[in-house]
Order: C-alpha cells, then sequence, then structure tokens
C-alpha cells in the first residue's frame, strides 16, 4: 500500500482528531486532558502554519487518513514534533518514517537548529522510533503534563 504525506487540509481536520483521539485512548488517556497541544487542531492547519509551524498527514490511496504529525516552534530556531500518532493497521510500514522526514524537511528550511518532543513512558514503539532517529534524553523538553519524557534532536 502506498501513502502520500502532505500538509494537512481543513477537510482533513476531523480525521486527523479522530485519530489522535483514538491513539490516546488506545494508550488510557483523553483528548484535551493534560495538553494543551490537543484542542489547537480543530483549528487546522491555521493554528500551526499562522506560527510558523506545520501540521502534516499521511493519507493512504482510499483517502483515510492514517498519520499525523507536526512542527510547532517553541523557541527560536527550536521546533517540538507533535502529534505523531499512526493508525494501528499501519504501524511497521515505514508511514511514521516518511511524516517524521517530512517534519525534519519542514524543520531544516526554516534553518531550525534543533527538533524536541515530548512522549510517555508506554509509548516504547515510539521511544525506539525516536532514539533510532539520533534523538538523545532531554526531560527540560517535557511540556505536556501526561508525558514523562523529554528528547532532543539537534540538527
Amino acid at each position: 500500500m502506498t501513502f502520500l504525506v502532505r500538509p494537512i487540509e481543513r477537510a482533513d481536520v476531523d480525521a486527523a482528531v479522530a485519530l489522535v483521539g483514538d491513539t490516546l485512548f488506545e494508550f488510557g488517556l483523553q483528548f484535551g486532558v493534560g495538553s494543551d497541544t490537543d484542542t489547537g487542531l480543530w483549528q487546522l492547519p491555521a493554528s500551526y502554519t499562522d506560527h510558523g509551524g506545520q501540521f502534516f498527514v499521511a493519507v493512504a490511496g482510499d483517502g483515510l487518513v492514517v498519520g499525523t504529525a507536526g512542527v510547532f516552534p517553541v523557541e527560536p530556531r527550536v521546533y517540538e514534533l507533535r502529534k505523531m500518532y499512526l493508525r494501528p493497521e499501519v504501524r511497521g510500514q515505514h508511514v511514521g518514517a516518511q511524516l517524521f522526514d517530512a517534519c525534519v524537511a519542514f524543520c531544516r528550511q526554516k534553518q531550525a537548529q534543533a527538533v524536541v518532543l515530548d512522549t510517555r513512558e508506554d509509548m516504547r514503539s515510539a521511544i525506539a522510533f525516536y532514539e533510532k532517529r539520533g534523538f538523545v534524553r532531554d526531560d527540560s523538553q517535557r511540556r505536556g503534563a501526561r508525558c514523562h519524557r523529554g528528547y532532543r534532536l539537534d540538527l
């Protein structure tokens, strides 16, 4: 199966929010609780682009949104990787790598010096994914109340 990774469009917002909500639920979390960044998804793409960021979706051949990831400036030349989630049926099919590559390319285009993120201990596959790509643990990057770990990737 092939996937198209592209910036989110207004027509994708409901599907993207549903995907994020479903993934949070999978880990015992509730959309809008413990992370101020959840509710901003309803105003995509403007909630990212108006601040110098970008939010991407991965779309399957049938038009289904199967992945999300965004980058948002949090400091001068530092972007936070946010909402990198995949539908269970596409995990392990390199969709995450495609989304990640799009996010890093965007950050490099903006001359970013680093990408940071925070995540949870129980998101072990995500942690392995980030560490494989060069992220190092930096708990000073924890911004969300529901996250236990912070990471930084110098570009």
